[in-house]
Order: C-alpha cells, then structure tokens, then sequence
C-alpha cells in the first residue's frame, strides 16, 4: 500500500471541499440570477405566477379538487393568462400561436380545454375546426 503523507491528504482535502463550496455558490447565484430575472419556470408557468396561484385560496382549492372549470374561471379574474402572454410574447410573437401555448400549457396543469380548443389524438390542444 503506498504511503500518503497527511500533508498531501490535508491538501486533497481543502480542494475538495473548495470545490463543493465554489458549486453550491455557483448554483445558488444561478438559481438568484433566475429568480430575479423572471425566467424561472414550473412546468411551463412562470414561477412568480405559480406563487400567485398558490397564494389565492380559491384557486388553489378548486385545483385540488379536481374543478377544471373552477380554476380556470379564478385564473381569469386573476389576470393570470394575460400575465403568462406577456411573459411569452417576446418568444411568440403570433398572437394565435401564443393563445394555443398558453393554452396548452394550462390544458396539461388544470385539464381545462378551453371553448375555441379540441384536444386531438396527441393530446395537443387545436383550434376548432382545424384538422391538425
């Protein structure tokens, strides 16, 4: 077995715990830079919107409870698809692009398929009467 001096040991060591140290404050000022710049997503929703929705009462007992509809209908009083179309507008400058997205994404959070969508084969949500 070879000989490995405690010096040469302690140095391993203190580089191995720098390095862990460095990567959690890397991934910490990452994780800040998001939070601040507003680019943090769940699930497609905008984090800050997600804390909006979990703050509202209403909301966040009619998600629980299984009422598409229910939540759908305070998400709209809450402003909170217009919020999620300014946050992906700069991405999606179709605005008929941008509603289906939007839409899309809130079809796979809460189940609600909005009036002028259908839900095709893949699960996608479609403008009626198109054939996609």
């Amino acid at each position: 077995m070879p000989y490995i001096s405690p010096r040469s040991s302690k140095k391993a060591t203190v580089r191995l715990v720098t390095s862990i140290y460095l990567s959690v404050v890397l991934a910490i000022g990452i994780i800040v830079i998001l939070l601040a710049s507003e680019r943090l997503t769940v699930g497609g929703v905008p984090l800050r919107i997600v804390m909006e929705f979990l703050g509202d009462e209403t909301a966040r007992n009619a998600y629980f409870q299984g009422d598409s509809t229910k939540v759908h209908d305070r998400l709209d009083e809450m402003g909170i698809e217009e919020e999620m179309k300014a946050f992906y507008r700069p991405q999606i400058r179709d605005e008929v692009k941008l509603d289906q997205h939007i839409h899309q994404i809130l079809y796979e959070r809460t189940g609600y398929v909005g009036k002028a969508y259908r839900v095709n084969n893949e699960g996608v949500l479609v403008l009626k009467g198109e054939k996609k």
